[in-house]
């Protein structure tokens, strides 16, 4: 690990919390080590910044060992899943409810997953993958929005980097979580934002939406539909809420299981056909898997596809 890290002077943040996981976790040395050697300045940059900003937002006087803590605490929570998916080949839960009472509805909980969560947006390769075609492919599209939403805020990342280069626009931020609400709102504080350019909304969207319809130029719908018992419905109206032309980033995975995730879907086709009954027009996607894993290969044999995409409401 040491000489894997010995070229990130210039990435402190992310050298002290590589080194707090590699202390914790032969494994996650070992993979992490893997990763450094092989990725750019500009994933190294990013995961820096980003390390700061969690810490901030954390505010803790121990923010590298709480964010290595926490990052292999989510890591753990999600083998347990896949455990349970590899002997059952279905996820844990189907009742939203439950799920709620277990995960969003605990607010420390949900700021210790939103900071695991948002780490794994640089210490995993595919989901770094999705990151990249957000910030290359869907955010040149949207520089010039003026009012958008996002549907489950999570950490907080991909709304404040909207924000960033969308410099006229406003946001309402829609969540079921007050702890995910106030956790974006001071990402995008860090990010060097006015936070009350995002206004907060505490809803769940399976009961009602409090956007008009044909309001927005701009949706963010990232790693929400599988967290839903009613994802189709929820689809189904927020293509409603969009502007002729406007552009939503989606993203979702199949065969991924979570202790919150719902909705299980097994093939990228499985996806896009939901998009297209609930009223959606794929623009672009991105597939993405693991190990090198053809996508072919990933929907026999049930493992993970991160599943990301520009779509546009249908005429």
């Amino acid at each position: 690990m040491e000489s894997s890290i010995s070229h990130m002077e210039r990435y402190p943040n992310c050298a002290a919390v590589v080194r707090e996981i590699g202390a914790r976790s032969k494994f996650q040395k070992k993979a992490l080590a893997k990763l450094i050697e092989n990725t750019d300045h500009r994933h190294l940059e990013f995961a820096d910044d980003l390390i700061r900003r969690l810490m901030a937002v954390a505010n803790r006087p121990d923010g590298h060992v709480y964010l290595a803590e926490i990052y292999l605490w989510y890591t753990k929570l999600i083998r347990v899943e896949e455990a349970h998916f590899a002997a059952n080949k279905s996820y844990r839960y189907s009742d939203y409810q439950e799920v709620f009472e277990r995960v969003y509805g605990r607010s420390d909980y949900m700021r210790d997953y939103a900071a695991g969560l948002g780490m794994t947006q640089v210490f995993w390769p595919n989901h770094w993958a999705i990151v990249r075609y957000y910030l290359d492919s869907f955010l040149p599209r949207v520089t010039s929005a003026r009012a958008g939403a996002e549907v489950g805020v999570g950490h907080g990342l991909f709304h404040a980097e909207l924000l960033r280069v969308a410099h006229g626009l406003k946001t309402s931020l829609l969540d079921v979580s007050q702890s995910c609400l106030d956790f974006t709102q001071r990402m995008i504080h860090e990010t060097g934002l006015a936070a009350d350019r995002a206004a907060p909304v505490l809803c769940d969207v399976q009961a009602s939406i409090p956007l008009a319809d044909a309001s927005l130029d701009v949706l963010l719908m990232g790693e929400i539909i599988e967290h839903l018992e009613k994802g189709r419905d929820v689809m189904a109206a927020m293509a409603k809420k969009m502007r002729p032309g406007g552009l939503c980033f989606f993203t979702t995975a199949a065969n991924a299981p979570a202790e919150d995730h719902i909705l299980l879907f097994r093939t990228c086709d499985e996806i896009r056909s939901l998009l297209q009954e609930c009223g959606w027009q794929i623009i672009d996607e991105h597939l993405g898997t693991l190990r090198g894993m053809s996508v072919q290969e990933a929907e026999r044999d049930g493992h993970n596809i991160n599943y990301a995409a520009t779509i546009t409401p249908r005429e």
